[in-house]
């Protein structure tokens, strides 16, 4: 089964003087997924998700090319509405990571989609911002993951 992303408009942030580097970010990550799902009623389920993000395209040419991702969070269904959160660990080749935060605001079968924040970062990475939104989608039978992120990066000078 071909798996389609669904592109999301970036959105922008506000930032002050003194920036040194700052970008657009519309990436797709692919990697595989693991779930735990597990439901307590039929109005109230909970799903344990992982994942790992190998590869990454549109990151050339930009400081966080050649990242791989670890992302990790849970997500409650409460009578169909879906809440969750979690956080992503992105490393570079040299070894430095930046922390990402994200929040599922819609799920529906294969796919979820939500918001992203950068908590912030290590080495190169250190006092990295941004913000955006993501759309994800998985193959249930493979656990293939797909990941489009759309926003903005920002490091300071």
């Amino acid at each position: 089964m071909k798996l389609v992303i669904t592109s999301l408009a970036a959105l922008h942030l506000l930032a002050g003087s003194g920036l040194a580097q700052s970008f657009d970010v519309d990436i797709v990550g692919y990697g595989q997924a693991e779930n735990f799902f597990e439901a307590l009623s039929a109005d109230l389920m909970v799903n344990q998700s992982g994942s790992t993000l190998d590869s990454f395209e549109g990151l050339e040419d930009t400081p966080l090319e050649g990242m791989t991702a670890r992302c990790f969070g849970t997500t409650t269904f409460l009578k169909g509405v879906a809440s969750g959160n979690g956080n992503c660990v992105f490393t570079d080749p040299a070894g430095h990571k930046v922390l990402q935060a994200w929040a599922v605001d819609t799920v529906t079968e294969g796919s979820a989609f939500g918001t992203w924040h950068f908590v912030g970062g290590t080495g190169s990475h250190e006092g990295i911002a941004g913000r955006g939104l993501f759309a994800q989608v998985s193959n249930s039978l493979t656990g293939a993951r797909e990941m489009s992120i759309t926003g903005v990066a920002v490091w300071p000078e």
